[in-house]
Formats: C-alpha cells, structure tokens, sequence
C-alpha cells in the first residue's frame, strides 16, 4: 500500500518522510513476521516429531503393558478351562489306561468346541514319561518325547505351568500344562495352548494395528522351518531378511517398504523408523518376545499410523500464514493437550470410582451389590456347563458384644483380620463378599452340598483358632455361625439362594452358634420379594 502510495505522489518530498518512516516501521514489522512463519514452521514440524515420537513411545509403553496382560488374562482362560477338564473322570480313566481311542472319542468334541469358543488349537494328552499318547488337533501325530520346558518345569514341580514357547515355524504360542494325578500317582500330563494371533486379536490395543512377529534365526532350524513354509504353502525365503524371519501369525501382509529395510537388519528398538505405504504413513514400533524359559526369541513389530498427525500439522501450516490463524492454532495445541490431560484423569478417576463402588471400604471385599453382580454371573456359568454352585453364608457370633467391651475400633479390625482370613483360605476361583454388617458371604463355583460343608466347616474351625487383637493385652477368640446352600440342589434363582443360606445361617445361630448347618426342606426360609 505504502509503495502504491509513493507512485501517486513522487514529487512531494513532505510525503517522502512519512515514506521513510512507514517503510523503516514496515520493513521491521513485515521482518518479524517472516521470522514469527519462519518460527512457527519450525515449532510446528518439532511438534510434529515430538507429536509422532510421543505417540510410538506411548504406544510401544501400552504394548509392553497390555502383551503380557493378555498373555495373563488366556493363562487365566486355560487355567480354568484345565480345571473343568479334570473333573472329568471319563477322560481321567482313559488317560490312565493311556487308551487314545476313547481319549479321542471323548475329547474331539471338546477340542472342536474350545476353539470355537476360546481359540484354543493345542490339545495334547501324554503319558507319564512324557511320550504323546493324543494330539486332539492332529491325531495322526503321537508317540514322541515331549521335551517343552512347559511340560519339563510341570514335571520338575509336580504343578501347573505355562508360558509362551517357540514352534519349528517360528509360531509361538501360549501353553499350560498340568500334570494329573489320582491318588498321589501321576496319570499323566494335559496340555492346552493358544497361538499368538488370537491373543492378539482379543487384545483391544492391537486392534487394526498390522503387527508382525519377526523371530530370531538362531532359533530356529532353517530346514524344519523350510520344510514347515512348504507344507503351508507359503514361500520360504531363509535370506530375505539379514537376520529374523517372519512368523506365519503376521496379521497382515508386509509392506515392501518395511521388508527393504529389514533386509538390511532388524532396527533398534528406539530407532525412530518410518515407512510409507500407498497414502499412509507409518511409524515402527517393537517390543521383545520372551519365550516361558526367558529366552529373548525376536521381535513384536507394529506399524503406528502417524498419516493423522502428519495431515494436521499440514493443515496448521497452512492455517498459520496469518496471525490469527497462528494463534486459533496454538490455542488448539494447548487445549488438545489439557483436554487429553484433563480427560485421562477423569478416566482414572472413573476407574477408581468404579472400583471403590464395587469394594467394601473396611473389609475391601466385594460390597452387597457387587456380590449379587458375581453370583448371577456364576450361576449363569454353571447353568451353561451343568456345574453345581454353592454359597455360604456367615455371622460373627456375638458381635455386638465385641463392640460393647472392646470399641468399635476392635470390631473393624475383627471384621477386616477375618475378612483377610478367609480370602487367604478360599479357592482363587471363589468370592468373598461383606454382604452387610458382620455378615460375610463366600460363593463357591464348581462346588456341590458336601464340598461346601467341608469348607465351610474348615473355616469355622480357622475363625475359631485365630487369635484377634482387641487393644486390651490378652488376644480375643471369636467364633462364626455358617449357612450352606447349593444350587441348583436347593434354590432356581440367586435370590432364593441367597434366602436358603440365610435360613441355614439363622439355624445355626439358633441351635447354638459356632457351627456349619446346610440348608433343608425343614428350615425355615425367610421370605423373598420376587
């Protein structure tokens, strides 16, 4: 404008003051705002890098974090899957005759419908010197030493174990082996296992994230893995990559990019490594494979999508060639980041509200609510597997005493002292719960009448032993009255369940405390609504 402004009047040497003035103030200003864009490109693209770093770390660090939770949570699955298989004592007699006919007559149909329903593809069966009498998925294969460490450490101590292991075609795969046993002598061994990909895929972190297992070379052996990528159909180049091969768990098929730069050997684990691939940019992010005996077996790489970061920070270029768009774009860095701060502690509040909601802030056992919440849960489950369900429920005889003598300091520390003993007794798969006042209830999966008698009777007698701290020099000696009910034996809903221990409970109270009483037709129950 000011140069327009020159042309219109040249001979006006009044004017070519105010010229000089406006281009020494001009030509400052118009300086400092290339430096201000120069300055604003340049914070934009390190906020960018810091932006996509951040993000790879964040997401490598959940990685880390959510694997071997997953890994845990399926260990949990295959626990509890193992339990409910040696109850059966059909496959216990056929595993101790080492009888695969009716070892595979009784468990084909139960490999067909674990792996439908939990993605279990492992189902051995073995003998006591470790010889494979069954491989429910491959019944063609059998009468080899299996030599894991799984089944070794099952053997060297007599217990469960399980771990992720290495297979020939560098699949690795979540195993559990238990060893089973009649009357002290050892039947043999049941083994159970799940590949990587379908703990991946459970897993709501990896969720659309191409991932690829890179296993190490030093672990394999190259012809059994050739001959493995024949038998699979798949094309086994050993040299492709310097020095790993790609599992056959891959969740999607490898960017060539990705596999030019693996054929020049495997980056560092905070090398900042990206690839492109059609419009979409991607950020390498690894973690370590540890198999069960700790050997460092290769590499989970996955591919971030950092494309969204990359497109915003263009558009925020582009925004920022005018003041206001400079500052409308600072003001969204700074409130995305507060808004991502102040709304991860808000979900950690939420997860703590939801936690203290469920838990009984004395005891720290599960509260009335949360307890009605699990025993449906665990009736709906034994209904679907024909298991029995037990609950017991108990009262601290004379409580009020305990606080009338002693304070009612001395009868939370009674409460919460028992509370400890009983979750210390209980099964791992049982719940104890504070289901109002001194009145604790425990339920009992996978348990009928007698066998909830039995604990409750072994906890009556441990209560009875315990000695409490009451504050007043000599221990106190509590004692506790027990209900027991079973379903579907005694009640068809959680709330006559609850009703028939109850009543049980109230018997035992009345016929002189201190003892276990199973519920009856001849007890009276209390009424229920509903």
């Amino acid at each position: 404008m000011w140069l327009e402004t020159l042309r219109r009047f040249p001979g006006d040497s009044s004017f070519g003051a105010t010229a000089r003035l406006r281009l020494a103030f001009l030509g400052p200003l118009a300086g400092a705002i290339v430096i201000l864009l120069g300055v604003w490109v340049a914070v934009l693209y390190a906020e960018q890098r810091a932006t996509i770093a951040r993000d790879t770390a964040q997401a490598r660090t959940l990685m880390e974090k959510a694997y071997p939770h997953n890994i845990a949570v399926h260990a949990d699955l295959l626990g509890a899957v193992m339990e409910s298989l040696a109850h059966n004592a059909m496959l216990r007699a056929a595993l101790a005759r080492r009888d695969r006919d009716a070892l595979l007559q009784l468990s084909a149909p139960m490999g067909i419908e674990l792996q439908r329903k939990f993605g279990i593809t492992h189902f051995y069966f073995s003998g006591p010197d470790r010889v494979n009498l069954l491989r429910v998925h491959q019944p063609g294969r059998y009468g080899d030493v299996i030599s894991r460490y799984t089944t070794l450490e099952a053997e060297r101590t007599g217990a469960t174990s399980h771990g992720m292991e290495l297979g020939p075609l560098g699949t690795f795969t979540l195993r559990l082996v238990t060893p089973w046993y009649e009357n002290k002598r050892l039947l043999g061994y049941v083994e159970l296992g799940v590949e990587l990909d379908h703990i991946l895929r459970t897993e709501q972190v990896f969720s659309g994230v191409p991932l690829f297992p890179l296993i190490f070379k030093a672990q394999l052996k190259r012809d059994d893995w050739e001959a493995g990528m024949r038998m699979l159909g798949r094309q086994s180049d050993w040299n492709r990559f310097a020095d790993v091969v790609l599992s056959t768990q891959a969740s999607a098929p490898m960017p060539a990019e990705l596999m030019r730069r693996l054929a020049g050997g495997l980056p560092a684990m905070t090398a900042a490594v990206e690839i492109a691939q059609a419009r979409t940019v991607y950020r390498i992010a690894s973690m370590v494979l540890v198999d069960a005996s700790g050997r460092d077996v290769g590499r989970l790489v996955a591919l971030i999508d950092v494309s969204p970061t990359l497109v915003a920070s263009r558009w925020g270029l582009y925004l920022g060639t005018g003041l206001g768009a400079l500052i409308a774009g600072l003001l969204i860095v700074l409130f995305h980041w507060l808004v991502g701060r102040l709304g991860r502690q808000l979900e950690q509040d939420e997860q703590e509200l939801k936690r203290r909601a469920a838990h009984d802030g004395l005891t720290g056992l599960r509260n009335h609510l949360e307890f009605y919440a699990l025993l449906a849960s665990e009736l709906a489950r034994g209904q679907r597997f024909n298991r029995p369900v037990s609950l017991l429920m108990l009262d601290i005889d004379h409580f009020k005493r305990v606080n009338d003598a002693h304070g009612h300091q001395a009868g939370d520390a009674v409460l919460k002292k028992l509370s400890e003993l009983l979750c210390r007794a209980v099964r791992t798969i049982d719940s104890v719960c504070r289901y109002g006042g001194e009145e604790i209830t425990v339920i009992l999966p996978e348990t009928d009448l007698d066998a909830a008698a039995d604990m409750a009777e072994r906890l009556r007698a441990a209560v009875e032993a315990l000695p409490f701290d009451a504050n007043a020099g000599a221990p106190l000696h509590i004692t506790a009255s027990f209900g027991v009910a079973s379903w579907p034996l005694h009640a068809d809903n959680s709330q006559t369940l609850v009703a028939a221990a109850d009543a049980a409970m109230y018997t035992a109270k009345r016929t002189g405390r201190n003892r276990v009483v199973r519920y009856g037709p001849a007890l009276e129950r209390p009424a229920v609504e509903g």
